[in-house]
């Protein structure tokens, strides 16, 4: 496994508008819907970079406005394991 090093200078890690014990995993989650809006990554693959469950990130991308390209019968299907999860 590849793994890729960001180094973020101090005085902009300082500046940042979350809590430095969150820092980590925001960059992370912020980069992967950067990545998968530019189309540079695809969705299963940003969901493991912003280290989220499946629900979680999909909720992420909704609030940022990123749409989602699945067909009729994937939302279908997500629709049912979302309810399947929801009334157990």
């Amino acid at each position: 496994m590849a793994t890729i090093t960001l180094e973020i200078p101090d005085n902009v890690a300082a500046a940042l508008r979350f809590p430095p014990s969150r820092a980590a995993e925001e960059l992370r989650r912020e980069f992967a819907v950067f990545l998968l809006k530019e189309g540079l990554l695809p969705r299963h693959e940003a969901r493991l970079l912003a280290a989220m469950d499946r629900v979680a990130f999909e909720d992420l991308l909704a609030r940022r406005g990123v749409p989602w390209e699945g067909t009729a019968d994937q939302v279908f299907a997500d629709v049912a394991a979302a309810e399947r999860v929801l009334d157990p």
